[in-house]
């Protein structure tokens, strides 16, 4: 049974991994400790854990004392890298969180560490273990549309879970660098597994088209705001989660959870275009937006024998009806191909991808689900050279980068 220590005490980790993984507790891991600096939330886990899990707001100290197996990071996205380097310091293996990272140099560091301790990093990309694209992927290879030549994928935020970002720490580019790495760091890496390919070269454009505009800033945050009934953006933040993580705990580090998405200090794109080259010759095309009328996305697969349309908006990949995919073949015939939705967060990724990662015994894999440390930094690339790209306006040599980083 393998000892872990959780760091960073935030609401995904709690429903990710402590509730998540509540089932294994006691057979195939325990959790032994917690490492954040703000108390109040670590004492949500502790009430949700057990008595015998252990606060600490020293990380070294926690890591000498107890010398856990594993390490589950879910800090801020400019904190990962350094937990995860010292994690493997330490000799654990480590399972963080997206992004692995977000900058050139800490890709660089992180695979520099897991190199020299031996252990292994694991990155937690839900969305390869989704059955909608694990279906997909074995589309793909059972080579029915042959070589793809092009994919084109779009996907839009509406403007109360694209807002949602804008109220925390992700609207600062100097926390998270964006949603060009916070989140569509996942759809860089199922575009990336799907294709079974490496990206040379990114070009970008991004704006700030909606929010961060003070005409539309009516109020500080939004449970004292008086416009939050005429407000596009406005999400209820009544949850009893989010009080007892975040409001009950701004008192000790001043975090406060629900800014306004309009406020000035805000600095991160949120309309974004992605150009993408890979070393077979495919080109993809994505974009992301935060403030669309409407929620989710489309992809459309153009391979040398046929093509593969995939598009689902409205609802997330949860419950429901069931999912599609349509196949046009050369013969300008289509077929639809319908299988079951999966329960559970995430379009059913989430439970998958804990079984894998912390199930009992050893698990097949032969989709390749399982993100190791370099996926986690080439996706994490595509990012990073797509923020440069829209700075300097040109595009991003990929394949010199992600050759040192092997």
């Amino acid at each position: 049974m393998k000892r872990f220590a959780i760091v960073g005490a935030s609401h995904r980790c709690l429903s990710m991994f402590v509730r998540g993984l509540s089932g294994m507790v006691g057979k195939t891991l325990e959790f032994v400790s917690i490492y954040d600096p703000n108390r109040t939330r670590c004492e949500v886990f502790k009430k949700e854990i057990g008595e015998g899990l252990k606060i600490y707001s020293d990380f070294d100290e926690m890591m000498k004392c107890e010398k856990p197996d594993g390490i589950i990071v879910a800090t801020t996205d400019n904190t990962h890298a350094d937990y995860v380097i010292r994690s493997l310091d330490f000799g654990c293996e480590v399972f963080c969180e997206k992004p692995l990272t977000n900058t050139y140099e800490s890709c660089l560091a992180i695979r520099e560490a897991e190199k020299r301790s031996g252990k292994r990093v694991h990155v937690t990309f839900n969305c390869r273990f989704m059955p909608y694209f694990a279906k997909l992927k074995e589309i793909l290879n059972s080579g029915v549309i042959g070589k793809v030549h092009s994919i084109n994928y779009e996907y839009t935020l509406n403007r109360w879970h694209g807002g949602d970002y804008l109220k925390r720490w992700h609207g600062l580019m100097e926390v998270s660098q964006g949603m060009l790495l916070h989140k569509s760091t996942h759809h860089f890496d199922i575009v990336n597994w799907l294709l079974g390919d490496e990206p040379v070269r990114v070009s970008a454009m991004g704006t700030r088209s909606f929010y961060g505009n003070p005409e539309r800033c009516l109020g500080y945050r939004c449970s004292t705001c008086e416009h939050t009934a005429e407000c596009e953006s406005f999400k209820s933040q009544s949850a009893p989660m989010d009080k007892a993580l975040y409001f009950d705990a701004e008192h000790e580090d001043g975090y406060i959870r629900d800014r306004c998405a309009h406020r000035p200090e805000t600095d991160i794109y949120d309309n974004m275009s992605v150009s993408i080259m890979y070393k077979g010759g495919a080109l993809v095309t994505y974009t992301l937006n935060l403030f669309s009328m409407r929620e989710g996305y489309k992809m459309t697969l153009v391979g040398e024998k046929g093509m593969l349309l995939c598009q689902h908006y409205g609802k997330d990949l949860e419950g429901g009806d069931d999912y599609e995919i349509d196949l046009l073949t050369e013969e300008n015939k289509i077929q639809r191909i319908i299988f079951p939705k999966a329960e559970g967060t995430h379009g059913g990724g989430d439970i998958r991808l804990r079984e894998m990662l912390f199930g009992e015994g050893e698990h097949e894999d032969p989709l390749g689900q399982s993100a190791d440390s370099f996926a986690g930094v080439v996706s994490a690339m595509i990012g990073i050279g797509a923020n440069e790209s829209i700075k300097t306006g040109a595009s991003y040599d990929l394949a010199k980068a992600i050759d040192t980083l092997r």
